[in-house]
């Protein structure tokens, strides 16, 4: 059956949603996980939670339906949040994850910024920032980033409409329609959350140049500034009749905290971003993943902006966009994956950003995500091949295949949780998700009807 309006409001279908699950898996031995994976190892609600981000269906419930064993034990997930504006974005420790979601239209607006305890899935903090600026019709977009353990920067897009015109459509097959368009001007503005007293200062106007801006495209933090890279808004440029557009650049911008205005602005060499954005490594490099197949990178320490080539990258091609991750690890090595073109790297950013290792996994063109590294960064997960199926396990520093998995079973995802243990999802009907342990023992699954875009 078709939904209709009524389900979809009833039901939350196509509703961004949050949904908390305790790690049922997590301290248990897999043998006694095999047999009651929800009862070995203590009580649920000592259990890290991890957290499904995505859309829900029209059977959505406050909870990932059909587990299997079933179990008393086991404490019912929850519905954190709904209606967030982007993904949510985890702490650097990995504690805490950050919410951001706007008011509906109204004479109030304002942006909500929730805090979730990534151990208990419990809101820990809730704290709405106004925005008087805006209008009743104003379309607001806003992104949290975690800048040290103190503070958290929220960017803020306000899009507002303008000179009304109406338009009439004649579809094919029904009646004329009449419509009304606008022209929509984008403002973006910054606004800093301080977790120790729970206050905002801001917003702030960003004054990154005298030309507009489109889209604040990829950024990151550290505790003294906040780095962005921005694409201008030739739309709202004017050039003169029959003159060529200028061509489409990024530019790349660092600002101190508290501040809406840079202190260094400089071209960026990168194209429009693709695959993963930018990331704060153990150096204080910032860097991001372009065209799939290099890094763009910034150094606070002496204000350079460069383009580092991944050779091993560009030994191997492929037609079409795969996951891209970029990550940090715990030895302060940085691992970067593609799994379109099947290759892991890993680089010493303290060595000029050096290969430290190269991997080849099987090529999986469109997953959620292809490859994740085990929390001590000596592992790579991936998927198995689209023909077999399945899971692999490879050593980080030497590419060798540790372990494998496969029953006949394509997955689209694999995360580690924080307790260890494997997840991966399976597209469908509905999300299936499969528990792993580290040795690849599949010991539980379950399912839900939401549309799964990311696990935290």
């Amino acid at each position: 059956m078709r939904p209709t309006r009524r389900t979809a409001l009833v039901g939350g279908l196509g509703i961004t949603a949050l949904i908390a699950f305790p790690d049922l898996l997590a301290g248990s031995p897999a043998s006694a996980a095999v047999a009651a994976p929800a009862g070995a190892g203590g009580a649920a609600s000592a259990a890290p939670h991890f957290f499904l981000y995505g859309t829900t269906g029209p059977r959505t419930r406050s909870g990932v339906e059909q587990r299997q064993p079933p179990s008393a034990a086991a404490s019912p997930a929850s519905n954190l949040v709904t209606g967030l504006d982007v993904a949510p974005v985890k702490s650097a420790d990995g504690s805490t994850l950050a919410l951001a979601s706007t008011s509906p239209t109204g004479t109030s607006r304002s942006v909500t910024l929730a805090l979730v305890d990534t151990h208990s899935g419990a809101t820990v903090s809730r704290s709405t920032l106004a925005l008087p600026a805006a209008s009743a019709a104003a379309s607001i977009l806003s992104k949290p980033l975690f800048a040290g353990p103190d503070t958290i920067v929220l960017l803020i897009a306000v899009s507002e409409p303008s000179d009304p015109r109406t338009f009439r459509k004649s579809p094919a097959n029904g009646p004329e329609a009449v419509t009304t368009g606008h022209t929509w001007t984008t403002h973006h503005q910054v606004a800093y959350f301080d977790r120790r007293n729970s206050a905002f200062s801001g917003p702030h106007p960003m004054r990154l140049g005298s030309r507009p801006y489109l889209a604040l495209t990829d950024a990151a933090a550290d505790s003294t500034h906040l780095y962005l890279w921005a694409i201008q808004d030739y739309s709202r440029i004017r050039v003169g009749k029959g003159a060529a557009n200028p061509p489409v650049t990024t530019e790349f911008f660092a600002i101190p905290l508290g501040s809406g205005t840079p202190a260094a602005a400089t071209a960026s060499v990168g194209p429009w971003p693709s695959g993963a954005g930018a990331q704060l490594l153990a150096t204080g490099h910032v860097a991001r993943v372009i065209a799939g197949r290099d890094l763009e990178v910034y150094s606070p320490a002496d204000g350079s902006l460069r383009t580092v080539a991944l050779a091993p990258m560009h030994e191997v091609g492929a037609a079409k966009p795969g996951a891209i991750t970029l990550e940090s690890l715990p030895d302060g090595n940085a691992l970067i994956t593609n799994s379109a073109l099947g290759r892991a790297m890993v680089v010493d950013p303290a060595a000029r950003f050096s290969t430290v290792a190269a991997i080849d996994y099987p090529r999986v063109p469109y997953p959620v995500r292809g490859a994740s590294a085990s929390s001590d960064g000596t592992t790579l997960y991936t998927l198995g091949a689209r023909s077999t199926g399945g899971l692999n396990a490879y050593k980080l520093s030497s590419g060798a295949l540790n372990a494998s998995y496969t029953h006949g079973e394509t997955y689209t995802g694999v995360y580690q949780l924080a307790g260890g243990n494997l997840l991966t999802l399976t597209a469908g009907q509905q999300t299936g998700l499969s528990f792993f342990t580290q040795r690849l023992e599949r010991v539980a699954t379950a399912a839900t009807d939401v549309l799964v875009a990311g696990v935290y």
